[in-house]
């Protein structure tokens, strides 16, 4: 009888539910995290929520660890990613979505690792990548899509000794050939028009480019020889024009000398740099040790400036002035750190103010004044 007893005792204690140990809430007292404790205090699951109340993750444990089918679901409700857990790592196959039952990316895990084939999808469920894995380092060649046209493949990986990057336009046709070694340039590179012409070829040495580099015109004239050392520009560049006509021809010695309206020092843009806008403006830069220190653009029948503006740091710094072709100015603009800031001052083609902003910073509201 005592046997009885006992063993009876034992199935109504397994017959007790198991219960939510709540560890976690919001500041409205309703859940945030919580584990699934059976009833011998052992962790069967652990949940979270969103704040609406939406259930966020679910991760089922054995032995106090992950194990067992996982979801994650979205604000909304829908499964952002599933999987399964063994012994706390990823195991198997899992699968990531985009948006209710539109996954974008699939593959497969194995001891926590990304192992094997990895998909990528677009929003019609069409395959945009293909890419491999050994215990999370990329091997092998992966590949990219559109519309089921592969545009790139790429072997240039640390793990594999020689490879390539290939990329193809939309229709099909090379864009950039390059060999790589371990995962840097190393071997031939080459660019084409979109029309399938070879543009540019050179040769990369330990990720620098190195040696002769030639850039070719569509109709595959010669358009630019540049030759370098270990990305240093070094030795006689010279540019043609489509009849074979030389254009310019100088001589760089470690990266320092002047081609193309362009100064050069030690390999950096240095001293005032001239660019073309069309066949009426021109913009000149004004570059030290490879940092622009001003910008101004001109017409190229006027002397003065139409526009002028300092940097620092690579960003709009300080004054910023516009003027109209007669020479009255039109925006004197103050910038800092990039973002107008400050006083900015508008006026008509007459010289008269008729509007001033204060702007008090990038998340403040501008104080608008009209004259």
């Amino acid at each position: 009888m005592a046997a009885f007893l006992i063993l009876f005792s034992l199935f109504l204690i397994s017959c007790e539910p198991s219960r939510l140990e709540i560890v976690e809430v919001f500041d409205d007292n309703t859940p945030k995290e919580a584990y699934k404790v059976s009833p011998d205090g052992e962790k069967e699951a652990w949940y979270s929520w969103y704040r609406n109340g939406i259930k966020a993750e679910e991760v089922p444990f054995k032995n106090g660890v992950p194990s067992g089918a996982y979801r994650k679901w979205s604000t909304t409700g829908f499964i952002m990613e599933s999987g399964a857990y063994k012994d706390s790592l990823r195991e198997g196959k899992w699968t990531f979505f985009a948006k209710e039952k539109v996954p974008y990316m699939q593959g497969f895990y194995k001891k926590g690792l990304k192992h094997g084939k990895w998909l990528l999808f677009n929003e019609s469920g069409k395959i945009t990548g293909e890419q491999f894995y050994s215990n999370d380092s990329a091997i092998g060649t992966w590949k990219k899509f559109n519309n089921g046209i592969l545009i790139e493949e790429n072997s240039c990986h640390i793990s594999n000794p020689t490879g390539h990057f290939k990329s193809y336009s939309n229709e099909g046709k090379a864009s950039i050939y390059q060999e790589c070694r371990n995962g840097r340039p190393y071997g031939i590179f080459m660019s084409y028009y979109p029309g399938g012409s070879l543009h540019k070829v050179g040769h990369f040495e330990n990720n620098f480019r190195n040696g002769l580099w030639v850039e070719y015109f569509a109709s595959g004239k010669v358009r630019k020889i540049e030759h370098w050392i270990a990305s240093m520009r070094n030795g006689e560049w010279v540019r043609f024009d489509e009849t074979g006509k030389m254009l310019a021809k100088t001589e760089f010695i470690d990266g320092t000398g002047f081609f193309e309206d362009t100064s050069w020092q030690n390999n950096r843009m240095h001293g005032e740099i001239r660019k073309s806008l069309g066949s009426e403006y021109l913009r000149i830069e004004n570059y030290e040790n490879g940092v622009k220190q001003s910008t101004a653009d001109y017409h190229r029948d006027i002397p003065r400036p139409l526009a002028l503006g300092f940097w620092k740091n690579g960003k709009k710094e300080g004054s910023w002035r516009t003027w109209y072709r007669s020479g009255v100015l039109k925006d004197s603009l103050n910038f800092k750190d990039g973002e107008p800031f400050g006083a900015q001052f508008h006026y008509d083609s007459t010289g008269r103010l008729y509007k001033k902003d204060m702007v008090l910073g990038k998340n403040m509201p501008t104080l608008v004044e009209m004259q």
